[in-house]
């Protein structure tokens, strides 16, 4: 059991330096392609109350905030430097229940996150999967991801910079 547990631990580490690495590099302004699915946007707030709003919004949507792994502080273990950057990763069961009464292979795609972090220059962007674009191959739940689009839309509203 603690072998499994290790393993998981790992493959949940790498991920989020991925997510941290792939961050970093777009604010560094090096070339990176648009990822299908991926929604971008800039905060009208600094990095601390972007964080706070957005917990504060999934709030507001009826779900619980899970986990926030702060990718500054684990970079800076192997010698990065980096601008602040979050991860803050929310679900519910309801939703949970849905997945698993339609196709329990989808439980891999949860919970849902929303990366946060600063740029060089100060600014603050945030960025996340449209749940209908991740739920879209699974069987009977197109229709979840098209509510968790909203939820998203709803969570990132307040913080979002109007273009």
């Amino acid at each position: 059991m603690k072998r499994a547990s290790c393993r998981v631990s790992m493959v949940l580490v790498a991920g989020l330096l991925g997510v941290a690495g792939a961050a970093y590099a777009q604010m560094k302004g090096m070339k990176m392609e648009m990822l299908e699915g991926r929604e971008m946007g800039m905060s009208r707030f600094d990095f601390n109350e972007t964080v706070s709003r957005i917990k504060a919004a999934i709030e507001g949507q009826q779900m619980m905030v899970l986990f926030t792994p702060d990718h500054q502080q684990m970079l800076s273990m192997v010698g990065l430097q980096t601008k602040p950057m979050v991860t803050i990763e929310f679900f519910h069961p309801r939703y949970g229940k849905t997945i698993f009464m339609n196709d329990g292979r989808a439980s891999l795609e949860v919970p849902l996150r929303i990366a946060v972090m600063e740029n060089e220059e100060g600014k603050v962007m945030f960025q996340y999967n449209k749940p209908s674009w991740v739920f879209k191959r699974y069987k009977n739940l197109s229709h979840l991801g098209r509510e968790l689009d909203q939820v998203m839309e709803n969570i990132v509203a307040d913080v979002k910079m109007k273009m």
